[in-house]
């Protein structure tokens, strides 16, 4: 990606968001159920589903388009992969000035035999690093990249109810029952917080994965 210096694009935030996940708790299964004195049933794990979709009503996997608040100079299209453990990636934007931001909406989709329960939305660590947002100055010497890099947030909403900035383990109550859709939405923000001590060149922002783990059990 070529940065345009005419039009001084003092930051870029270079995003790939494995939103890892949807990972599935097997606990209620670990035991047989007898349901006579000669018959164990033993349900199949395979049957709890929970996948991402560019769809509430099925499960699609169409490119997510994000839109955007102010002059963004770029944005990439969101990718899903259910595949293995299901996956959206490639979700990013280049900023040049706080009060931008993109949002991807999108769907999980309870393809399964069972009611899932969202208990947890963990913000990973960057490879190789300890913490979960990293901002690197690109050329040289940057001032204010600290903070700037402060102003700058990724927000999932799961639902009407559920809307966060970083790691939530406690969550409960909160059904998606089989054959039914829940829009997720995710938002990278620039904020305007300490808009007066903007960066003064091009700097980069990595995320590490978001997993939302499900259940069939609350």
């Amino acid at each position: 990606m070529e940065k345009d210096r005419s039009s001084k694009i003092i930051a870029i935030v270079a995003l790939l968001i494995g939103i890892v996940g949807l990972s599935v708790g097997f606990a209620a299964f670990s035991n047989s159920l007898i349901i006579q004195s000669s018959l164990n049933v033993k349900p199949d794990a395979s049957t709890f589903n929970v996948d991402f979709s560019s769809s509430i009503e099925l499960v699609q996997t169409e490119d997510i388009v994000p839109t955007k608040i102010g002059d963004v100079k770029e944005q990439t299209n969101g990718k899903i992969n259910n595949d293995n453990s299901p996956v959206i990636s490639n979700l990013g934007a280049t900023f040049t000035a706080p009060g931008q931001s993109v949002t991807y909406e999108f769907y999980a989709y309870n393809a399964g035999e069972y009611n899932a329960f969202l208990k947890s939305i963990t913000y990973n660590n960057v490879a190789g690093k300890n913490e979960s947002k990293v901002c690197t100055a690109l050329a040289g010497e940057t001032n204010y990249v600290d903070a700037a890099c402060k102003d700058i947030t990724l927000e999932v909403k799961v639902g009407n109810d559920i809307t966060t900035t970083g790691s939530k383990t406690d969550i409960s109550n909160h059904k998606l029952e089989m054959k039914k859709g829940e829009k997720i939405t995710v938002t990278i923000k620039y904020e305007t917080k300490d808009a007066q001590q903007r960066a003064d060149g091009d700097f980069k922002v990595e995320f590490g994965g978001i997993t939302l783990s499900y259940s069939s059990v609350d």
